[in-house]
């Protein structure tokens, strides 16, 4: 069995709207791909350490009017 982000993998869908405008909120990847050019390049244990332990954090963004915020999604067995 293995830890996976339920977002990463496409297992769950985004179903958040936006509290600005009320639109749909996108999913602007794993927070890890803003640290630096290499991040998205990383190997899972070391994006590991710097997030939350067990979760995985997204930035969301609504493409409407250009909020975002980060969201933290629980780490699921498959």
């Amino acid at each position: 069995m293995e830890v996976v982000c339920p977002i990463c993998n496409g297992l769950q869908s985004i179903l958040i709207s936006c509290p600005s405008c009320t639109g749909r909120m996108e999913d602007g990847g794993i927070l890890e791909d803003y640290y630096g050019p290499y991040s998205p390049y990383m190997d899972w244990p070391a994006l590991q350490q710097t997030s939350s332990e067990g979760q995985c954090v997204h930035l969301l963004y609504c493409p409407a009017c250009h909020y975002d915020t980060r969201v933290a999604w629980e780490l699921i067995l498959v």
